[in-house]
């Protein structure tokens, strides 16, 4: 996003790799975010890693042919074994190997995804990721579904709190009783407002939610209104300089009835798609204003900005809060 953005096009943070689901015992796979190549894999101790892609020897992608061993990975092209913590533990044909290794990124598991930790300066994590649905066997199973955006994944998040263009691009309505509360926290920012949905009726559906952002690339949305309780979980991670992927998965607990659990399920999933996808050409054309001329009728914008900002390192040349 050179040039479109003034800011790094990945921030710090946990950022989503894959479903835990696509990824089973011995399973490899080559990966592409945060401007790297990656290499996946589940070792047999059933725990998902993440290394560089590259052996450190001639170059060969792990995630290419590479197998998982033990607990580590061995790259396809001469062999070299990698513990589970990158190191080298092992070159055909020599006593001892040399001591190098495939760098080991930070990786977190949870509600159902599989998450990286990202820092410019190589800083542990600094906050978790937080979790939703603990009695996960009363809930449904993830719906989830893939998008690549030319967005940034600041200008993702800050849709949130634009409440402004609700009605413009969603069609929404104004709800009965207002409510629109924004709450800076740490990492986290919380959104809570009554939304009318006019996807489900003309009349407009209303709703209260809950947003609660973990860092730049999570987002959870929460809808608790007896007897549905949903959540719809985003991740946002930078593929590179242009493009980020975006995932929507959306999971309600169970119903009683079986059919309706299916059916609402099902509906909410498509509503949540069509409101995403009627952002996308805006998103995808906009520029960034650094200094937005906005109205009483726009959500906190620069508070916002001003509270992004500690998800960029002190050596980024960021525009003045």
């Amino acid at each position: 996003m050179a040039g479109r953005y003034p800011f790094p096009a990945s921030p710090n943070g946990w950022f989503g790799v894959a479903a835990s689901a696509d990824l089973a015992t011995g399973d490899v796979r080559a990966v592409s975010y945060l401007g790297r190549d990656l290499v996946l894999f589940r070792g047999e101790d059933g725990t998902a890693r993440v290394f560089d892609a590259h052996c450190p020897h001639l170059g060969a992608h792990l995630g290419v042919g590479g197998r998982v061993c033990g607990d580590g990975i061995t790259c396809p092209f001469h062999g070299w074994r990698f513990g589970a913590d990158g190191g080298l533990v092992e070159v055909p044909g020599l006593d001892r190997p040399p001591r190098t290794g495939a760098r080991a990124w930070e990786v977190c598991e949870r509600n159902g995804r599989i998450f990286v930790w990202h820092h410019a300066e190589h800083a542990p994590p600094s906050f978790d990721v937080i979790g939703y649905r603990p009695d996960e066997d009363e809930w449904t199973p993830w719906r989830a579904t893939s998008y690549s955006v030319r967005v940034h994944v600041q200008d993702l998040t800050e849709n949130i709190i634009d409440r402004s263009h609700f009605s413009t691009v969603h069609d929404m309505k104004p709800p009965a009783e207002e409510q629109f509360e924004v709450r800076f926290s740490g990492p986290s920012m919380v959104v809570e407002q009554r939304l009318s949905v006019t996807a489900v009726s003309e009349v407009g559906f209303e709703v209260s939610t809950t947003s609660t952002t973990c860092g730049p690339g999570i987002v959870a949305v929460e809808v608790n209104q007896d007897p549905l309780e949903m959540l719809t979980y985003i991740t946002q991670t930078p593929i590179d300089d242009e493009l980020t992927e975006i995932n929507l998965c959306f999971s309600m607990k169970r119903l009683d009835d079986d059919a309706a659990t299916e059916s609402i399920s099902a509906m909410n999933d498509e509503i949540t798609n069509l409101q995403f996808t009627q952002d996308v050409p805006i998103w995808e054309n906009k520029v960034y204003r650094e200094r937005p001329m906005t109205t009483k009728i726009d959500g906190p914008v620069p508070q916002y900005r001003r509270w992004f900002r500690q998800f960029y390192s002190t050596g980024d040349v960021l525009p003045e809060a």
